[in-house]
């Protein structure tokens, strides 16, 4: 992709830090510069779950908020720049998550962002506006996470073309990594032909193992032999069931988003 970048969207202060970490990585990783972007939201622009509500107060108060939280980050980011030496200077603009990411959709390699779960009201849907409406390839980054990125990778293999575009988005990393785990789960053994042949390129020495499930979520699953192995990196496809089927009965990608304490390398 001719000049390519990766664009870091930083919906808050919160996991901000940790998100730039791992971009200074993927950029020297890829050879790519960083772009990193916020947006500051109004109440025009809120798209909120319907147990959310804003009050009088927060919709009076939320242009002051906006305001504060740009403030820190720019501190943040500044500090940030100052110490891993790379010159990435945030871009600032207003409206919605969706919208500001568009004409970053034929551009951008991939986004990096934090736990949507963690961020204040009105910057929830960070990940389904860049994974879902823009098509991007994610990186997201749970909150509190700090150590090596991309050495270890578990890659939660199902045949899908979620998880086929995911291992095409991240080929760079599976090829660099030191270890390749591939897990899946309450399979039958058949289908570790199917993802060698579609993973050997990258990972000629990857491990390639189906577990049961035992009574567990297939989330639990993965978490569980990705805590047990120290990766730091989990590759998977994301909604293969579709954005409205899987709000209305939460699958493994809702479950691995919410609960998950490593980074989740996802593709649509």
């Amino acid at each position: 992709m001719d000049d390519a970048y990766i664009l870091v969207l930083l919906a808050s202060t919160t996991g901000a830090q940790e998100c730039l970490e791992i971009a200074a990585i993927m950029s020297r990783s890829l050879g790519q510069p960083l772009r990193l972007l916020h947006v500051q939201v109004g109440p025009g622009s809120l798209v909120l779950p319907t147990q959310e509500h804003l009050s009088e107060y927060e919709v009076e108060h939320l242009e002051e908020r906006e305001q504060k939280e740009t403030d820190m980050l720019a501190d943040l980011v500044a500090d940030w720049s100052r110490h891993s030496g790379l010159a990435a200077p945030l871009e600032v603009v207003t409206g919605d998550e969706w919208r500001a990411l568009r004409p970053h959709r034929t551009r951008a390699s991939l986004v990096i962002l934090a736990s949507p779960h963690t961020q204040p009201v009105g910057h929830r849907e960070t990940l389904r506006a860049a994974l879902l409406r823009a098509g991007h390839p994610v990186v997201m980054i749970p909150p509190g996470w700090h150590g090596s990125f991309g050495r270890r990778l578990l890659v939660g293999w199902q045949d899908v073309l979620p998880l086929r575009r995911a291992v095409a988005s991240f080929g760079a990393f599976l090829s660099r990594a030191e270890e390749v785990i591939v897990i899946a789960v309450q399979q039958d053994e058949t289908v570790l032909v199917e993802a060698r042949k579609s993973l050997e390129a990258l990972a000629p020495g990857a491990v390639y193992r189906v577990v049961a499930a035992e009574g567990r979520k297939t989330a639990t699953v993965l978490l569980d032999e990705a805590h047990q192995a120290e990766v730091d990196g989990i590759v998977m496809g994301a909604y293969r069931r579709g954005e409205i089927l899987n709000w209305l009965m939460p699958g493994t990608s809702t479950r691995l988003i919410q609960d998950s304490t490593i980074p989740l390398l996802m593709s649509p």
